[in-house]
């Protein structure tokens, strides 16, 4: 794991490189994930002779560091590092006799590198709109047993995993107290966030349901940028 991170940094360190010759700027990100079902994020539905499964999505959160570096006063690039939680409830069902849920969670790391396009609003408010690409790596595999230990789950997380992300918000640049940034975004992985496998505990009627968890997820993005320190960058 820790030679999968070093490698996905020095992927997006000639970013950093060359933000030594543009405007740099430093920023915190939080996310909320949104279970919101359209564009694809919706519930995960299992049935098999009998035996119904539904993974739904829950809230979930995104918080990180993010660096922009300024090509022109309309287009910037835009990178960083960032902690990701996915949530998820699960309800089983097996015969109509056999009942339970419970409520996991699935970590990744990501890496976003995406462009971002500026129009000027007024004297210190902009619109933009961005898209790129973002690198997605596990933090671990998850399992555990429902509320009443009737049924068990795995999620078998990919390794490494990347998706499309786009995005499009309005920020507030204030010369005294920084940035703040307030819009929303999509992520759509390029195949699936991990294979999930729900086992029925009853001795009596062993029975396993398998499906694919997706990872798309909406947010809305809440940012703020420090102000650039001139006199480091003289």
């Amino acid at each position: 794991m820790i030679k999968k991170i070093i490698l996905l940094l020095s992927l997006s360190l000639p970013l950093f490189v060359l933000s030594q010759k543009g405007m740099t700027t430093f920023g915190l990100q939080y996310k909320p994930l949104i279970p919101i079902s359209v564009l694809n994020v919706e519930d995960l539905v299992l049935q098999e002779e009998g035996y119904n499964v539904v993974v739904s999505p829950l809230l979930g959160h995104n918080f990180g560091a993010i660096i922009r570096w300024g090509i022109t006063n309309t287009l910037a690039i835009e990178t960083g590092l960032t902690y990701s939680r996915r949530n998820f409830n699960l309800i089983a069902n097996l015969d109509d006799t056999l009942s339970d849920e419970s409520d996991f969670g699935l970590v990744t790391y990501e890496i976003p590198i995406q462009g971002l396009f500026y129009v000027r609003l007024g004297k210190e408010w902009y619109m933009n709109a961005a898209t790129g690409f973002s690198m997605n790596f596990r933090a671990s595999d998850v399992g555990s047993f429902t509320d009443n230990g009737t049924f068990s789950h795995t999620t078998a997380v990919k390794g490494l995993n990347l998706a499309y992300i786009a995005n499009v918000g309005f920020e507030y640049r204030s010369k005294k107290s920084g940035t703040f940034y307030l819009g929303a975004s999509l992520a759509t992985p390029f195949r699936s966030m991990g294979a999930v496998a729900i086992r029925s505990e009853d001795l009596s009627n062993p029975r396993v349901i398998e499906g694919k968890l997706s990872g798309n997820y909406l947010s809305v993005d809440l940012r703020y940028f420090f102000n650039e320190n001139k006199k480091s960058k003289q």
